[in-house]
């Protein structure tokens, strides 16, 4: 059975949200699932993080920042983006960005079941075109997440559970353990440097003394380096000088 498409839906018009809602509950329940829906643009980008749609329908003429804008902010490229208008005048607009696609109000059945092939198609052409060389699989509450080695910052064991840090300051949080990602990621410039941190070399911005010492990652975040761990990561270090 095909995996429902996850949408999420951003539009400060009430009337046109409920209305896209009804519409895909009553023609596309057995193919897809509203996860969130909000009024509110700066809201819409936490959630996006938090919930991470395969489809977001994003309306264009919004107060404080236009959905073309917004979508600039997001940084998640595995959502496809169908900008949503009123006014043809701003479909016009969207055509040169990369969003799978733009619907002008009111939307027909028909529009939708177009955009809803189309994105579909584009996650398949995605998965397609991965790679185990570049990407790594990271099982979390909704299945399992294509990661991007080289933009993980760190991984960090916690109890039963591995959080993950990334280049666009996500958090991924797996129940798989720290060694299994030490594993995963042999041959990959990845290094333990303490029993709770497996590292990306390429992330480190300084090393501070101390009775291991410190790491000042990338993103300004402190890792601490075991005793045993101290020697090697000098040695890096003064080899990458």
């Amino acid at each position: 059975m095909e995996k429902k498409l996850r949408i999420a839906i951003i539009d400060d018009e009430k009337h046109a949200l409920e209305t896209l809602v009804y519409d895909l509950e009553e023609n596309f329940n057995k193919s897809t699932e509203v996860i969130f829906t909000t009024n509110h643009p700066v809201e819409g980008l936490k959630l996006l993080k938090i919930h991470k749609p395969d489809l977001l329908f994003l309306d264009i003429d919004m107060p404080g920042i236009s959905g073309l804008d917004m979508a600039e902010l997001i940084d998640d490229h595995n959502i496809s983006i169908v900008f949503t208008t009123a006014h043809l005048e701003y479909a016009v607009k969207a055509v040169g960005t990369n969003a799978t696609g733009y619907l002008v109000k009111p939307v027909s059945p028909d529009q939708l079941e177009t955009i809803i092939l189309k994105c579909r198609q584009s996650i398949s052409s995605r998965i397609s075109n991965l790679t185990v060389s570049d990407k790594i699989p990271v099982p979390d509450n909704d299945g399992v997440e294509l990661v991007t080695f080289r933009e993980i910052i760190y991984c960090k064991s916690d109890g039963n559970y591995t959080m993950i840090r990334l280049k666009n300051e996500r958090l991924v949080m797996t129940s798989k353990t720290l060694r299994y990602f030490e594993e995963m990621l042999k041959g990959k410039d990845f290094l333990r440097v303490h029993k709770s941190f497996l590292i990306n070399l390429n992330c480190i911005k300084k090393y501070i003394k101390g009775d291991g010492g410190e790491l000042i990652m990338c993103n300004d975040e402190k890792i601490p380096v075991s005793r045993n761990s101290r020697s090697e990561i000098l040695s890096i270090i003064q080899a990458n000088l």
